[in-house]
């Protein structure tokens, strides 16, 4: 009985995490790339949203393990641990997204990495 919640529990899961949408590509053949920032941004944010949404889904998801399976299973706790993931992963995307949207608001593109050259 229990396998069988399990693996309903887990397909559901596996298919909500796929079912995304593509994002709109980033203009591959402009002359400043510093004109991408809004898209990027843009990005960054809706990945955020989908993070705190599977932050959220995955904080339901342990409260139902909890139920089936006791407070201390490894169920819980590592389903709580990907929750915490999710949400630190949010903050670092509205970080990124932020960074961006100064970017284009202040004209400017990063720069480009510099590599040394061993010496």
């Amino acid at each position: 009985m229990h396998a069988a919640i399990l693996v309903l529990l887990l397909a559901i899961f596996l298919l909500s995490a796929c079912s995304g949408g593509p994002a709109a590509p980033l203009d591959m053949t402009a002359l400043n790339p510093g004109h991408d920032h809004g898209k990027i941004a843009a990005f960054y944010r809706h990945e955020a949203v989908v993070s705190r949404q599977q932050a959220e889904e995955l904080t339901h998801r342990a409260v139902v393990y909890e139920w089936l399976f006791g407070r201390e299973s490894e169920w819980v706790t590592g389903t709580r641990l990907l929750a915490q993931f999710y949400e630190e992963a949010a903050r670092e995307e509205e970080q990124l997204a932020s960074r961006h949207l100064e970017l284009l608001s202040d004209g400017l593109a990063p720069s480009p990495p510099t590599r040394s050259l061993g010496h």
